[in-house]
């Protein structure tokens, strides 16, 4: 393969795996919504035991599907929408840890500013989580 046939190959792996990245980051933020309309619509207990049985099912713990709700719940889908589409200098999208880390932050316009940061400079979790805490 040329040389300049492999760098166009791997850009388009690298946009797929961008691709596969935001759908992974999509279905989480589903599944907060999911949790979240279990505990406005069942009682505590009951929800309690849906939640257990549905983390069961999809072989993860309940605590997962509770962050992913936390996120829901700190950044409604507009702003969801926004950090979705931000990508770094190569292509790649924000992680989900990115966004579970964005979500502490309570001013949206901190956070947003903290988001494109984290794409601009190509920022790693921790280095974010660093950033969080000044």
């Amino acid at each position: 393969m040329p040389a300049g046939r492999a760098v166009v190959v791997v850009r388009h792996i690298v946009l797929r795996l961008a691709e596969a990245s935001v759908e992974d980051i999509k279905a989480r933020y589903d599944l907060g919504e999911v949790v979240c309309t279990l505990r406005r619509v069942m009682p505590r207990a009951a929800a309690a035991l849906e939640l257990n049985a549905v983390a069961k099912s999809m072989g993860i713990h309940a605590s997962a599907l509770r962050r992913y709700a936390r996120v829901t719940e700190a950044i409604g889908g507009p702003e969801f929408a926004q950090l979705l589409r931000l990508r770094t200098a190569r292509g790649m999208s924000l992680t989900w840890s990115h966004v579970e880390h964005l979500a502490m932050v309570h001013d949206p316009a901190r956070r947003k500013a903290l988001a494109a940061a984290a794409a601009d400079e190509a920022l790693s979790v921790r280095a974010l989580a660093q950033r969080l805490r000044r």
